[in-house]
């Protein structure tokens, strides 16, 4: 009987351990997104959408994290790419070749997602759905993702991007001292803007208020070089854009 009750219990380990869940994905904002879905929106004067999540170890001991893409539907004209454990990789890559060792609690906040075009032009009318998935090296099965699907329209289409938020092109760009950006913001929502450097990191946020308006920034403070804008509603991502600073 103990011989039995202990490999009911051992059998019971092995299966928590390979259907427990050690990672938890979220929004920049702390915001839990594991396991769901949202949505990008661009307009024909776009160049990319940018994904960003923070990726959390949840669990009580080291792991080693992959990154795994899954095009389940995306466009001829566009291509996706992703920067995971120290590098970026080119469209062909779909599981990145690195891992990033993360301890237990551990949160890393340097995945960035890249959705453009091909050819490097305004996008086209239509829809990409694109997977992220996270797994421990140790245990495939043990992964979350994140679904988004990104939409792009024409320009003059406003009323379905007015409902998820909107926001223009930076003006002027390059900038010197300061920025304006146009936004909608739907109403009842949160919005703001937030400015990234090239590597992901958050270099200023301005808190929108709900409808549309413009703001202008003060960018006399950055460096010279290439920015990241994005709008964000209810703490996800509805757009992203560059801006170039030279002073």
């Amino acid at each position: 009987m103990k011989r039995l009750i202990l490999l009911v219990f051992l059998l019971s380990s092995i299966a928590f351990y390979g259907y427990s869940q050690s990672l938890s994905l979220l929004t920049t904002s702390g915001s839990v997104i594991t396991n769901s879905s949202i949505t990008q929106i661009g307009t024909s004067d776009s160049l990319e959408l940018i994904t960003y999540m923070f990726v959390k170890n949840i669990s009580s001991h080291a792991i080693n994290v992959f990154c795994k893409k899954v095009e389940v539907k995306v466009m001829d004209s566009c291509e996706t790419t992703m920067c995971w454990a120290g590098g970026c990789y080119p469209s062909f890559v779909s599981v990145s070749p690195n891992s990033a060792a993360m301890a237990a609690g551990q949160t890393i906040t340097d995945f960035v997602g890249h959705y453009g075009t091909v050819t490097g032009h305004g996008f086209k009318s239509g829809e990409s759905i694109v997977r992220w998935v996270f797994f421990n090296e140790a245990n495939h099965n043990d992964s979350v993702y994140l679904n988004v699907k990104y939409t792009t329209y024409p320009l003059g289409i406003d009323s379905k991007i007015a409902r998820q938020g909107m926001l223009s092109a930076a003006y002027p760009n390059p900038a010197n001292g300061s920025a304006s950006f146009n936004y909608c913001v739907p109403a009842g929502s949160n919005g703001s803007i937030v400015i990234r450097n090239l590597v992901g990191a958050a270099v200023q946020t301005e808190q929108l208020n709900e409808g549309s308006g413009s703001l202008k920034v003060n960018t006399g403070g950055l460096s010279d070089g290439l920015y990241f804008y994005s709008l964000l509603v209810d703490g996800n991502i509805s757009q992203t854009k560059k801006m170039v600073v030279k002073h």
